[in-house]
């Protein structure tokens, strides 16, 4: 089963949120209180400043195919998302853009603008292992998630994410490894509502970018088709851009 979210998407008791607070020690030696939410929100919009503009690549492992596309990519806030693929060149002006809880797709060789329906969340983006839906969703998991944290040991940590009762959700449960110190993932495992496990992110390749640490490599593996990947490395990343204006509308897919 392939799931799909990029930007993976993303998700069977339900409970309600309770704030499970995590000590770290700080530097001068007093402790700092990090809840099990305020760890996730930070590592989920670790790659989102005020602004950002990114060039990455995208590398991707099927059964039948692989193919490797470049794109260069437009944030602002969580909210507000542009990618562009700039090879190759038979994929290149194809666009994706995310505003709030809606993405379109332009298809520059047709000239053809198509809103992604709820009906295709779960289909793979670009035919990679991260769906639509995940690139909606990666970035509010704490919104739609109650979390606590089951494990935590020196700086790394363990938190368990169950859907919130009223969450639209794809994923039974989220599990997240992480280093708490740098506030990046390790790794997070995705399962069903079966509580199987679906899919599996890994991260690496930590690079310290305007006093945040970014894991700059992160690669998706399904676990029904374990010789499958999707891989996506950062080639630059830069944080709090001046955007032009309107550069997250209908009209600049066809730029």
């Amino acid at each position: 089963m392939k799931v799909n979210t990029l930007y993976v998407g993303i998700l069977t008791g339900y409970i309600l949120y309770t704030a499970v607070c995590l000590p770290l020690s700080a530097n001068a030696g007093a402790e700092t209180i990090l809840d099990a939410e305020e760890i996730v929100r930070r590592i989920e919009t670790q790659y989102t400043g005020k602004t950002s503009y990114a060039t990455a690549r995208m590398h991707i492992v099927t059964e039948h195919w692989s193919r490797e596309l470049s794109m260069e990519s437009w944030s602002e806030g969580r909210d507000k998302f542009l990618t562009r693929i700039l090879s190759p060149k038979k994929e290149e002006g194809t666009a994706t853009l995310k505003i709030d809880d809606d993405i379109w797709n332009y298809l520059p060789k047709i000239d053809r603008l198509m809103k992604i329906p709820s009906s295709l969340m779960g289909d793979g983006w670009m035919g990679s292992h991260l769906t639509n839906d995940d690139l909606v969703k990666e970035d509010k998991i704490e919104e739609l998630y109650s979390l606590t944290v089951e494990k935590a040991d020196g700086n790394s940590a363990t938190i368990v994410g169950i859907p919130k009762p009223d969450a639209a959700v794809v994923w039974g449960k989220i599990e997240y490894q992480a280093d708490i110190e740098k506030m990046i993932p390790i790794q997070i495992l995705y399962y069903d509502e079966d509580n199987i496990l679906v899919r599996t992110i890994l991260f690496d390749t930590i690079k310290q970018i305007s006093g945040r640490w970014i894991p700059m490599r992160m690669v998706v593996k399904p676990e029904d088709a374990p010789d499958e990947l999707t891989e996506f490395i950062y080639d630059n990343l830069e944080f709090d851009v001046a955007l032009e204006k309107n550069k997250f509308s209908i009209q600049s897919l066809r730029r």
